[in-house]
């Protein structure tokens, strides 16, 4: 018993003994492999720059000129593995002196990637690039006489995934060029580029002839136009290129090109080719001009322009400097349009679109820029965000701008009021710190907006450049808007261009009014409904939307909370089923306030569909109303006229009150308020007619000038609605509210200086 015993203690000793001893091994081996991580192997055996480099060093200091061989495997965690035959075909002997590392690049590596030299791939897996995936180079060194294993199984692990090519953006699929003079087209993309990876970029521009086809079928039978390589994400193609023709379609793609300073990698799907855009040239549909935007509150923008003959409109925006320089769309018809949940103190840039023909495409204006207020403020404020033209031809600096000098920026001609020449550092003051003669401007002056009928807006400008045609080449003009300051024009140049009332009385009933009047305010009407911030809503529904938004996030975190705990893997198991009831419940509270946001959103849509749907019976009874006494009004209202002292200004200054521009005696004063209610009515009845004849920017302009005098008409029909009040009664609230709102627009317009 005792030697049987002492027996297995020997072999136990004699086996641990030789496991010990077989785990030191004389050559340690250390691969990297060098980004960018190519996923064909052909590459590896053919490429002349350092793809993998392999680092072996002998230990024993003693030993010299040790001949060994390399085996190579190549594994994945889907199965893959393949190795290098024992025998490599055209490798290169490798001798290792002990204590002196030995570096191997790819050169001396490539015979092992060789298809000859590898079994585990068929030829045609071969050809094909690697499955994404991680995988591990791997290395194993063996004594060339030998024959033995004298190093470890060592491995560089990386994952290899295909990057997409390059996103085109603009011009983008379809689009209507205008033709310019100088030519000048900005052509841009998403670089899309892998870590540790140089990148560069063909650019190829071709001719479609054949506009019967497919665009991108026509791109690939066609030759090139105009092809070159860059290594920016974007091109600018200007007058010293081909000279595009008008009216003719032209395609453009962008190949993405990997390389480590001397060969081409494979890392790119679609070998790195873009899709395929097609735009026209064109010398007939404009682009919007005089684009405007105006911030009310932290989180949404209104962008106006004016359009040239166009049918539709699209505004795309994108966040400036952001990882994603993708744009988002908002289309419609009108010239105006919101942008909402947008971040509070953030810059954004955009451009407007407009399409002149159904599916023609669209034509853009330049990309402007805004940005965000702070906080909730009660007047608007407006952001022009003018920069150069991508391409000025005329560099050349105007020698001196004075007071009253008219120059351009973008679509807006910009009337000098005040003005320093300064050096090219400018201070927050553009009055401070200035420098004569150096070409640069400071000061303010405006613009005229005519969609805003012919609104005056202040704006100012930091150090730009001028050049001789008067056209902004550096800098950026923004507006400056102070409602105390005159930098809007004032009520009564806003109202006397949109009516004055003493022509309006006895010329305007030669106007022509459309027979489909009831069209016509349901098409303008919804400007009103897109006034209609979360503010303004009733507070029941405010509560509502403030509830569910607040259950929701507080079932997302507490969900988080959970999840944290269910996934960390100190966490005992009955704390992870406990996390796991917790996420399921706070799962399912989401889902329950999810609901009820969706139907106070739908009580949000219903309250604004009200408020357009009484608007709008309110706005047509007064059209309908006046309508019915339209052949009287003009004899009435001159019969009233008739019974006033217009003339001279009488010497008994105590008897008489200004009006209209002339003098009505006081033993008038019964008569002056028959008047007064004849020309309030007549006016509101003028007023309808203007209204209802698809002008949305000046319903808009008269609803802003209601709240600035105190009409606001979603707050009656809200008012309204809490007190249960009748839909006749708050349709009668309105009409009161339009007209009285009518007559005091006008006499300010009358009366202001």
């Amino acid at each position: 018993m005792i030697k049987k015993i002492t027996y297995y203690i020997v072999l136990l000793t004699f086996l641990v003994s030789g496991v010990l001893k077989a785990q030191v091994f004389p050559v340690n081996v250390t691969p990297q492999v060098i980004p960018p991580y190519s996923l064909k192997l052909s590459e590896y055996s053919t490429s002349v720059s350092d793809k993998l480099i392999l680092n072996l060093l002998l230990t024993d200091i003693t030993e010299a000129n040790r001949q060994v061989r390399l085996k190579l495997y190549i594994e994945n965690n889907a199965g893959l593995s393949i190795q290098s035959n024992d025998v490599v075909i055209g490798a290169t002997p490798i001798f290792l002196d002990g204590g002196v590392p030995l570096r191997i690049g790819t050169i001396d590596l490539q015979p092992y990637f060789a298809l000859q030299n590898l079994v585990g791939i068929t030829p045609q897996q071969y050809s094909r690039p690697l499955q994404e995936g991680l995988y591990g180079f791997c290395f194993e060194v063996y004594d060339a006489l030998s024959g033995r294993q004298i190093s470890r199984k060592s491995c560089a692990r990386v994952y290899l995934a295909l990057a997409n090519p390059p996103i085109l953006i603009t011009p983008e699929r379809n689009e209507m060029v205008v033709m310019k003079n100088p030519q000048n087209i900005f052509f841009n993309w998403s670089p899309g580029t892998p870590a540790g990876t140089r990148v560069e970029y063909e650019f190829t521009l071709k001719e479609l002839w054949d506009t019967q086809i497919d665009p991108q079928a026509a791109f690939l039978s066609s030759p090139p136009l105009f092809q070159t390589t860059t290594s920016n994400n974007s091109l600018l193609y200007g007058p010293g290129e081909t000279q595009l023709l008008p009216n003719k379609m032209y395609g453009w793609r962008v190949k993405a090109i990997a390389t480590d300073g001397i060969n081409e990698t494979s890392v790119f799907k679609n070998n790195g080719y873009s899709e395929i855009y097609h735009f026209i040239y064109s010398d007939v549909c404009k682009e919007p001009e005089f684009v405007l935007a105006e911030a009310r509150n932290p989180t949404s923008e209104k962008i106006l322009w004016q359009g040239v003959d166009h049918d539709n409109f699209k505004v795309q925006y994108r966040k400036k400097d952001a990882e994603s320089i993708i744009w988002f769309d908002v289309q419609t018809v009108n010239q105006y349009t919101h942008i909402y949940n947008l971040e509070p103190g953030t810059t954004y840039q955009f451009r407007v679109g407009g399409e002149c023909i159904a599916n023609g495409g669209y034509t853009y204006s330049q990309i402007y820029e805004f940005t965000t207020i702070l906080s909730t403020r009660e007047t608007a404020t407006y952001n022009c965000g003018i920069t150069p033209e991508i391409v000025i031809t005329n560099q050349e600096p105007i020698e001196t701008m004075v007071v009253n000098d008219v120059f351009t920026a973008g679509d807006f001609p910009v009337t000098v009021k005040e003005v320093i020449s300064g050096n090219t550092t400018v201070s927050n003051n553009p009055l401070d710190d200035v420098q004569q003669g150096t070409g640069l401007y400071s000061g303010w002056g405006y613009i005229v907006v005519p969609y805003l009928e012919d609104t005056k807006l202040k704006v100012s400008f930091n150090g730009i450049g001028i050049n001789t045609d008067y056209q902004l080449i550096s800098g950026i003009v923004v507006t400056d808007y102070d409602e105390n300051w005159g930098g809007v024009v004032d009520i009564g140049n806003t109202i006397d261009a949109l009516l004055s009332l003493a022509d309006a009385i006895l010329q305007a009933l030669n106007l022509d009014i459309s027979s489909d009047t009831k069209d016509q305010i349901d098409q303008i009407i919804n400007s009103i409904v897109d006034q209609i911030d979360e503010e303004s809503l009733p507070n029941e529904i405010k509560e509502d939307i403030k509830n569910a938004a607040t259950d929701m996030q507080e079932a997302s975190d507490s969900y988080s909370q959970a999840q944290e705990v269910y996934e960390n893997e100190n966490s005992t198991d009955e704390e992870k089923e406990d996390a796991k009831q917790e996420m399921e419940a706070a799962e399912s509270d989401f889902k329950e306030a999810q609901d009820k946001l969706d139907d106070a959103n739908r009580e949000a849509e219903k309250f604004k569909k009200d408020v357009a749907d009484l608007l709008k019976k309110a706005i047509y009874e007064i059209y309908r109303e006046g309508k019915d006494r339209e052949s009287t009004y003009q004899n009435d209202y001159q019969k009233e006229l008739s019974k006033f002292n217009y003339g001279e200004e009488p010497a008994d200054q105590d008897s008489v009150v200004a009006f209209e521009g002339g003098f009505v005696d006081t033993e008038y004063t019964e008569l002056d308020s028959a008047f007064v209610t004849l020309e309030r009515d007549f006016s509101s009845y003028l007023f309808s007619r203007m209204l209802n004849g698809g002008d949305e920017t000046l319903l808009n302009n008269f609803i802003d000038i209601s709240k600035k005098i105190g009409f606001v008409y979603i707050d009656i029909v809200k008012k309204g609605r809490e007190e249960n009040k009748e839909e006749n009664a708050i349709v009668d609230e309105l009409i009161e509210a339009l007209k009285q709102s009518f007559l005091e627009i006008l006499l300010q317009s009358n009366f202001a200086e």
